[in-house]
């Protein structure tokens, strides 16, 4: 798959992996410590326009659970993978949704 020099540099500087999901669905991916994984993607695909806001970012619990943002650009999906935690309420209810911004979700997780 060709993917932009500019896009694999991004995304492997920030540990990033290509993954691919399954149905033809590609994303990068980052496990983390607290039992969750992070992914990328510009519309399940493993490049797009860096500028353009058409990366998702999530966080998907390994026990379940997951936290999706749609409309970012590369660099604010990279950013926000840095901000998102395990898709649990503060009452430890899982969460299990897609949000229009970075900042609902993050809201939601408080």
């Amino acid at each position: 798959m060709d993917v932009r020099p500019e896009v694999r540099a991004a995304l492997a500087d920030a540990a990033f992996t290509p993954l691919d999901t399954g149905d033809g669905c590609l994303a990068w991916c980052r496990a983390s410590d607290d039992d969750t994984h992070v992914m990328i993607s510009a519309n399940n695909d493993l490049d797009g326009d860096p500028q353009a806001p058409d990366w998702i970012l999530g966080c998907y619990g390994d026990s379940g659970g997951f936290v999706e943002v749609s409309g970012l650009t590369l660099e604010a999906a990279i950013e926000g993978a840095a901000l998102l935690r395990a898709p649990l309420r503060a009452d430890g209810s899982l969460v299990e949704a897609i949000y229009p911004t970075l900042e609902q979700a993050l809201d939601d997780l408080a």
